[in-house]
């Protein structure tokens, strides 16, 4: 009878390890499906939402605050923002001396560069993959934009939207791009190729003048 009982508590213990060395399999499957897929949903949400849905060009100031609900966090690091609709980018633009810490929070304008306001060329840069996508904080689907796309910025509280004009593949040392102009523009970049640091992916965007 004991060898009996001691037969079925092993061939129980049996099951339970089966069944768990199972679930472990399903679960490390996923996780691989999960990992390769992920680099792909941004584009295709991009896709999907371009298609069905299309996407808003321009903002105003009572579109503003409607269609973009500001997270807390990310509206605390600064009021103004930039925001390309069809790439989904929705991102703060930081005022700080240090790259590293502008491009933690959001998008960084470049120090020595203009201002919205005051005209002239206005450099802003954001990383390209940082956080996992889909975020609106990074310029991952940067490469989907298109001459005449538009986008808008955020600047005390004065939208300006901007049409994009030129796109370009620079080298990393090449910084003619931040030269100043005597015509009110935004230049953004980010590194080209994805995690990879060697280019820089360059959009020129006019002021569109109402």
């Amino acid at each position: 009878m004991k060898k009996k009982l001691t037969s079925q508590k092993g061939k129980f213990n049996e099951k339970i390890i089966k069944y768990f060395i199972y679930i472990l399999e399903i679960l490390a499957f996923s996780l691989i499906i999960y990992l390769i897929a992920l680099p792909f949903y941004p584009a295709v949400k991009y896709r999907l939402v371009n298609i069905f849905s299309g996407y808003n060009n321009e903002l105003n100031i009572e579109e503003a605050g409607k269609d973009f609900g500001f997270p807390e966090s990310d509206y605390s690091v600064s009021r103004n923002r930039i925001i390309i609709n069809k790439i989904g980018v929705n991102a703060p633009i930081v005022e700080s001396k240090s790259s590293e810490y502008g491009l933690s929070k959001g998008s960084w304008r470049v120090p020595e560069s203009s201002t919205p306001d005051k005209g002239g060329n206005t450099v802003i840069t954001g990383h390209r993959f940082k956080y996992l996508p889909p975020n609106n904080l990074t310029f991952y689907l940067f490469h989907k934009l298109e001459i005449n796309d538009k986008f808008s910025i955020i600047w005390d509280e004065k939208i300006f939207n901007y049409r994009i004009k030129e796109i370009k593949t620079v080298p990393a040392t090449q910084l003619s791009i931040m030269n100043p102009t005597s015509e009110p523009i935004v230049t953004l970049f980010t590194c080209d190729p994805i995690y990879s640091t060697k280019n820089r992916l360059v959009v020129v965007g006019e002021l569109i003048v109402d």
